[in-house]
Order: structure tokens, then C-alpha cells, then sequence
């Protein structure tokens, strides 16, 4: 059951993802890189949410610290693609969920000052 504090969370979390999105495609191909991961880490967040769970659970089944998963929610620090994949096995969470947003985007995502295919 989700708690009225959680409703009003992912309420603001959905507000920083359409702002996020918003400005990722106008962005130059040096800022869209932390624009990417701040996407990955609101959703990370809304997830985590919306699951219930607490960054000390998310933290044990990632097996790094509650201040890591912290870190990947603000995107202090990018959220290896391995943490991801057990993060999604542990919860159910399909990939598409971290990506069916950045579909919307004509703009193609540049990390490393590359075009990504």
C-alpha cells in the first residue's frame, strides 16, 4: 500500500522527470551526458519508490552503501550498467522502464562526445 508521503513523492519525482526530459534534448553534447544520468537516477528513484523500498534495502541487494544509492539518485555518481541489470532482476523491473521515455527524444543521446547507436 503506498502512503500519502510516497504519493506526494513520486508526484514531485514525475515533475524532476518531465523537466529532465524537457531539457535533455536541447542540451549541448557535453551536458547530455549528466543530463542522461540524472534521468537514470529519477527513475531509479521512482521505482524504488513505487516498490516500497527504502535506499538501505536497494543498497543490500546492489550490495553497496545507502549514501551509494544516494549518489545514483542525484546523479553524483553514474549508476554502473551491472548495478542496473541486478537492480532490475531483484525488483522485476523490465529495461524499458529506464528507457521507454527517451524514445520521445529526436535528439540523439552523445556520451563521450560520440553519437551512441
Amino acid at each position: 500500500m503506498i502512503t500519502d508521503s510516497q504519493v506526494r513523492n513520486i508526484s514531485l519525482i514525475k515533475q524532476r522527470l518531465r523537466n529532465c526530459l524537457a531539457t535533455m534534448n536541447g542540451e549541448s553534447q557535453k551536458d547530455q551526458g549528466s543530463k542522461f544520468y540524472e534521468y537514470i537516477g529519477i527513475r531509479l528513484r521512482q521505482r524504488r519508490i513505487e516498490l516500497g523500498y527504502t535506499q538501505t534495502k536497494v543498497a543490500n541487494k546492489l550490495r553497496v552503501t545507502f549514501q551509494q544509492i544516494q549518489k545514483y539518485e542525484k546523479a553524483k555518481n553514474a549508476i554502473p550498467l551491472s548495478k542496473l541489470k541486478i537492480f532490475c532482476e531483484a525488483t522485476s523491473t523490465d529495461w524499458s522502464y529506464f528507457f521507454r521515455p527517451l524514445n520521445s527524444l529526436d535528439k540523439k543521446i552523445f556520451m563521450n562526445g560520440r553519437e551512441n547507436d
